[in-house]
C-alpha cells in the first residue's frame, strides 16, 4: 500500500465533502485530513480511503516538515493548500 502521507485530497462524503484536506497521519485503511481551519491539526478527521479522491501533492518544504516532525501547525496547513489552490487555477 502507497503512503498517502502529505497528499492533497478532496472530501467525497460527509459534512466537509468537496473541501480540501491536507492527510497529515494514516491509519490503516484510513487517513487523518486536515485544513487547518475548521479542521484543526490538533483533532485531524479520520476518513476512509474511498471517501476521499487524491488530487496531489503538497509543496516540498510542507512535506520535510511533516515528515522529519510527524506534525504540522495550522499554519502550515493552511499554506499549503493555498498554494496547491493557486498552481491548479494558474494551470486551467
Amino acid at each position: 500500500m502507497e503512503s498517502h502521507l502529505s497528499d492533497i485530497v478532496i472530501s467525497l462524503c460527509g459534512r466537509d465533502k468537496g473541501q480540501l484536506l491536507l492527510v497529515v497521519g494514516e491509519e490503516g485503511q484510513f487517513v487523518l485530513v486536515a485544513n487547518g481551519k475548521q479542521r484543526r491539526a490538533e483533532q485531524p478527521k479520520r476518513k476512509k480511503l474511498r471517501h476521499v479522491r487524491v488530487v496531489g501533492r503538497c509543496d516540498d518544504r510542507t512535506r520535510e516538515k511533516l515528515l522529519a516532525n510527524g506534525r504540522l501547525n495550522n499554519g502550515d496547513i493552511r499554506i499549503a493548500l493555498d498554494l496547491w489552490e493557486s498552481a491548479a487555477q494558474e494551470q486551467n
